[in-house]
């Protein structure tokens, strides 16, 4: 739906029954392409809230644990690939470190070795969390955040969060989403609520100043802050509370059922 919709042909003729955890993906298929599918909830939401009935640290346990400060928390999710960590984190870390009155904590992918995240943080004042994504986004004040499945997590944690995803040649990147992209929107929270929840600092946009300028509309209390959580309640009630799997089963039981 974003790059190739000539594929949807492909779809028509190979693929059955096809199963979605977006619920954008229904008007795509079946409005614009008269393809009938079946939407049957978000596993990521699923497992958000599965983790949040079942946490109970409070956030001074979670900074004793972690070493940190009592200032509050600026969340940094730079991606899961060493390329994104690369071209995201610098401006990142930038934008953060000029809120000095709060504490940089980066959420580490568990697949990227430390010692490649030292040459980034080193000598900045920047904590680094493994494997505590969830419980960091808990306890997190605000977010920066690159493109992908963690704009839905953040959201999911309601955390007020800045998406960027820094590009190459990025005029030439700001012209083909224009032009070429056939959607709106790069992150998934936006792409669910067909609408800007968050800002989306991409290609010709993205830069530390950017990313410093939204942080400064998002860390106090206000009305801008109050709208993107009102957003993030949209974001909830499209995506639903069923879990996926369950879901799905029932479906296929039932069509498998009538053969």
């Amino acid at each position: 739906w974003a790059w190739k919709e000539w594929r949807i042909k492909n779809i028509k003729r190979d693929v059955d029954q096809l199963f979605s955890i977006l619920p954008f993906e229904v008007p795509f298929f079946e409005q614009k392409h008269h393809y009938p599918i079946h939407y049957v909830g978000n596993p990521t939401a699923e497992e958000v809230r599965q983790f949040r009935e079942s946490y109970s640290e409070s956030g001074d346990e979670f900074r004793r644990r972690h070493n940190l400060s009592s200032r509050p928390i600026i969340a940094l999710l730079a991606g899961s690939r060493r390329q994104e960590i690369k071209d995201n984190l610098p401006a990142m870390i930038d934008a953060a470190s000029r809120f000095v009155d709060h504490q940089m904590v980066l959420a580490c992918a568990p697949g990227i070795p430390m010692d490649y995240y030292r040459k980034f943080v080193d000598g900045r004042d920047v904590e680094l969390v493994t494997d505590d994504t969830y419980a960091l986004l808990s306890h997190a004040r605000a977010a920066v955040v690159t493109s992908g499945t963690a704009t839905l997590e953040t959201a999911l944690f309601n955390v007020p969060q800045v998406v960027c995803y820094e590009t190459p040649l990025p005029r030439l990147i700001a012209f083909l989403r224009r032009h070429i992209l056939k959607v709106k929107y790069i992150s998934l929270v936006n792409l669910i609520a067909d609408r800007e929840v968050v800002s989306e600092l991409v290609a010709d946009t993205f830069s530390a100043e950017n990313i410093a300028s939204e942080l400064s509309r998002l860390l106090p209390e206000g009305e801008y802050r109050s709208r993107m959580l009102a957003g993030y309640g949209e974001v909830m009630g499209k995506i639903g509370e069923d879990s996926p799997s369950e879901c799905t089963a029932h479906i296929i039981y039932k069509l498998v059922k009538k053969i």
